[in-house]
């Protein structure tokens, strides 16, 4: 199983360069299912696989001058302060195990559950949302939207321990008037800022084996670069159906494994 492990870890490389984001939603069910590592602890590895590999893939928009930094930062601050403040404070104050509607259930199985629905929903408006995406960074939008976008997302990526990317590049599409390559490398550059922190912000980064982390992360770096190139020769209308589709998948992988085999 860890083979196929490695195997995937390539793919979850490959879809950061690709598509600005993702890796994330491979990296957990990877590291839960294949790797046996209890999901709280997944979310940390995840946060620090997928900061470095966003930093990283981020660096020639940076070179470039093609990022909107007035966006990002609207929309950034409150995210990474929510992220923050859910890995240091609420996530560890949750329960091993509760009670939901009269039924008992675990920590683990609810952030996985969460993150499969989250998938779903953002999947399908990726899907659904107009192909004529706007090719600009002055195009008229709320940036008041924007910014409680980027909390409520910080929240959410705060659980369930993801980058974002497969909503980040939704929200900055709809809300923030990005085309979908623009949106894609503008979320590169958020993810991997915002995953640091929330890395560094986790509670049990004692608890990680770096050797093993050094290992998929070098994996990672490398199917990045081919998501890289392949991102430089796909058309933005290509792209965000792909995704769309791709999120939705995994989402319903996630919830069948934890609801019906399980």
């Amino acid at each position: 199983m860890e083979i196929l492990g490695f195997i995937l870890t390539i793919l979850i490389g490959l879809l950061v360069g690709l598509f600005g984001g993702g890796g994330s939603i491979l990296t957990v069910p990877v590291l839960v299912y294949l790797f046996a590592i209890p999901a709280t602890l997944s979310t940390t590895y995840s946060l620090a696989l997928v900061s470095i590999t966003s930093l990283v893939a981020a660096t020639p928009h940076i070179i470039q001058k093609s990022l909107s930094f007035k966006k990002i930062l609207q929309f950034g601050i409150p995210s990474m302060l929510a992220l923050y403040t859910v890995r240091s404070y609420i996530l560890p104050a949750i329960p091993q195990t509760f009670m939901i509607f009269g039924y008992e259930i675990e920590k683990n199985v609810f952030m996985l559950l969460f993150f499969s629905i989250l998938m779903l929903i953002s999947g399908f408006f990726m899907i659904k949302q107009k192909k004529n995406n706007p090719d600009c960074f002055d195009c008229p939008y709320n940036h008041y939207i924007l910014m409680i976008a980027g909390l409520i997302e910080g929240l959410i990526t705060g659980v369930v321990g993801a980058g974002g990317g497969f909503i980040i590049v939704p929200i900055l599409m709809i809300f923030g008037k990005l085309s979908t390559k623009q949106a894609v490398a503008n979320s590169l550059f958020i993810i991997g800022v915002k995953s640091l922190i929330g890395f560094l912000g986790s509670h049990d980064i004692s608890m990680l084996d770096f050797l093993f982390l050094t290992k998929i992360l070098v994996i990672a770096l490398v199917g990045m670069y081919f998501g890289i190139q392949l991102n430089k020769k796909l058309d933005a209308k290509q792209l965000k159906p792909i995704f769309g589709y791709f999120v939705m998948v995994m989402g319903l992988v996630i919830l069948i494994k934890e609801l019906i085999i399980k």
